[in-house]
This record gives structure tokens, C-alpha cells and sequence, in this order.
């Protein structure tokens, strides 16, 4: 009886409930945005002007898309009551200063510092990642593995969607990964462990996707059950594949890598937020203008469908954390320090 008392007490549950509770919350929120995110495209509230891109990209999300957003938003619900009981509020000042006071207790709270090159670490980021990955694709062009098609939109809507979409899920995913989780399992792994289980876990989450092509049919309130249930037997099935362990996963394994180091040097995410930004971007620009030249699984592991799959962009982000790294080095601390 004491043991079993001392494990529901421990870090390890409660974490264990956190990202089960946010899975069962997602699922529940999923079929409410699914239907919300429809409604606003049929009323055309986003359609025309800077929104137009979001508007698209809702139009042709399916359920499952809308199910990957709802699991984030989730994640940042119950974040508050997470950390409060584990106990990581203990320490919170009472008073009630200035908003540049509350500010700062914000970012202690989430054992980040304030950034004042936040804007250059922003653009920094953004402008490597983006760039390498273009340059990249291009590349790819040239030796003819992808060829150029008709994306039926012109480029400044396919740049102003990619740049809209890379912006949203930098800012968000950062905020979820190396913001809140960071704080999460810090309170139960050292820094240097910690760096390394939230990059596996980055990858890994970036896998509960549900089979290729599965129609979610009519959307209900359960609908996002039953999509859990689809998504967890087509994950494991996943990694019984050599080729896919080498030319996906390696990719997001190395990207989280990435970006806990930049966040962990800098004790910021806005360098990170570039960086995730840039990367998505360069895939949503090369995506709807290119497609493969060969068979599918004739590249493998070298080459995927996309920029985000294959050894090769595995060893480009690998180089753009090479140039980070020299470029931080001798700025900021030690990294794996221990928080105070």
C-alpha cells in the first residue's frame, strides 16, 4: 500500500496524467473545432484579405488536422493546473507589480529570460532554416528528383500561406514543447537528460497521426475517440519500418535536438520559434509547386515526398544546428546548467 501511494504521489503519474488528460481533451475538442473551423469557411469570416490563407488551409484541413490543433490547444489548457500540482508554483511571488514585473515572473516561472534581441533571434532563425530548406528543394530540381508542376495559385498566396502557416505552428508548438512540457519534466529530469526526452518525445508525437487517406466521415462528439484509437495502432505500425525510423524520424529527432539546444543556450524561445517557423515554411512553399520524379520509396531512406522526409534534410538540419552552435558558443552559459 505505500508504494502504490508513493507512485500516485510521484512526478512520474502526474506527467503521465497531464499528456493522457491532454490526449482525451483534444479528442473531445477536436470534433467542437472541426465543426466550428468548417462553419467560419462556409460564412467566408476569413475569406479575402491577410486572413485569406488561414481560410484556405481550414477549407481543405481535414478532421485529422483539425484534431492536430485541438491536441495543442489541449496541451495549453491544462498546463496551469499541471504545474500546480506538481507543485511548481510554491515559489510564485504574491505581490502585484508593474506589467514589466508580472512579465518577468512569467518568464522565471517558465525558467526563461528576458530576450532583448528577440526580433534578430527571430528573423535569424526563420532566415536559415527557410533558407537552407529552399535552397534545398531547388537542388533537388536540378539533379530532377522533383519536378515543377502547377500549384493552380500564384506564389505570393502559396509564400503569404506558408509564412502565415510556419509562423502559427512556430509560435504554438514552441510555446507547447520547449515552453510548457519543458517545464513539466523539468521538475522531474536534469537538463541534460531533459534535452534529449523532449526532442525523442517532439519526434515521436509528430507520429499520432491516423493512416494516410483515412476519412473521418461524419463528424460527431465522438468522432475524436475513435480517431485516437486509429491514430495509436497506425503509430506503432509505423516503427516496424527501417526506412521510415531513418528518413522521418531522424529528421524530427534532429530538429528537436535543434531546437532545445537553441533553447536551453539562449533561455529563450524566440530563436527556436525562427527556426520551427523557417522550416515549415520552406516545406509549405516547395510542397504545392513540386512533386517527386521517382517511385515511391525508390529514394528511401536518402529522399521522401517531401523536404521533411529523408537522410538528406536529416543531415541539412544537422549542419544548421552545427553553424548555430558555433555561432552560440561563446554567448550565453552552459546550457545544461541547473536551474536555480
Amino acid at each position: 500500500m505505500p508504494e502504490r501511494a508513493s507512485f500516485f504521489q510521484s512526478s512520474v503519474f502526474k506527467i503521465l496524467v497531464y499528456l493522457l488528460g491532454t490526449m482525451l481533451l483534444g479528442a473531445l475538442l477536436a470534433p467542437q473545432l472541426y465543426l466550428g473551423g468548417k462553419h467560419a469557411v462556409a460564412e467566408g469570416w476569413l475569406a479575402g484579405g491577410w486572413l485569406d490563407g488561414l481560410h484556405g488551409s481550414m477549407e481543405r484541413a481535414k478532421f485529422s488536422r483539425y484534431f492536430n490543433r485541438a491536441v495543442l490547444i489541449a496541451a495549453v489548457l491544462l498546463l496551469w493546473p499541471a504545474l500546480r500540482w506538481l507543485n511548481a508554483g510554491k515559489r510564485e511571488s504574491k505581490t502585484v507589480g508593474t506589467p514589466a514585473k508580472r512579465g518577468e515572473e512569467i518568464l522565471r516561472f517558465f525558467q526563461l529570460s528576458p530576450n532583448p534581441w528577440w526580433w534578430s533571434h527571430l528573423l535569424i532563425g526563420f532566415v536559415l532554416a527557410g533558407g537552407t530548406l529552399l535552397l534545398l528543394g531547388w537542388f533537388y530540381v536540378g539533379q530532377g528528383w522533383y519536378e515543377l508542376r502547377d500549384a493552380g495559385k500564384p506564389l505570393s498566396r502559396i509564400l503569404a500561406t506558408a509564412l502565415g502557416t510556419g509562423l502559427a505552428v512556430g509560435l504554438l508548438e514552441e510555446f507547447v514543447f520547449r515552453g510548457a512540457l519543458h517545464v513539466v519534466v523539468s521538475k522531474w529530469l536534469r537538463p541534460k537528460t531533459l534535452f534529449w526526452v523532449i526532442a525523442a518525445f517532439f519526434a515521436v508525437i509528430h507520429f499520432f497521426n491516423p493512416p494516410h487517406g483515412l476519412d473521418a466521415g461524419t463528424v460527431t462528439g465522438t468522432t475524436g475517440l475513435w480517431m485516437v484509437g486509429q491514430i495509436f495502432g497506425h503509430f506503432f505500425s509505423q516503427f516496424a519500418n527501417p526506412s521510415f525510423l531513418l528518413a522521418e524520424f531522424a529528421v524530427l529527432f534532429a530538429i528537436g535536438l535543434v531546437l532545445g539546444y537553441t533553447r536551453m543556450k539562449t533561455g529563450s524561445l524566440w530563436l527556436g520559434i525562427g527556426l520551427h517557423a523557417g522550416w515549415v515554411f520552406g516545406v509549405k512553399t516547395l510542397s504545392p509547386m513540386t512533386t517527386r520524379a521517382f517511385a515511391p520509396a525508390e529514394m528511401m531512406p536518402w529522399l521522401g515526398d517531401t523536404l521533411r522526409v529523408g537522410a538528406v534534410s536529416c543531415i541539412v538540419v544537422a549542419l544548421t544546428g552545427a553553424v548555430l552552435w558555433l555561432w552560440l558558443r561563446k554567448r550565453y552559459g552552459d546550457p545544461f546548467s541547473e536551474p536555480e
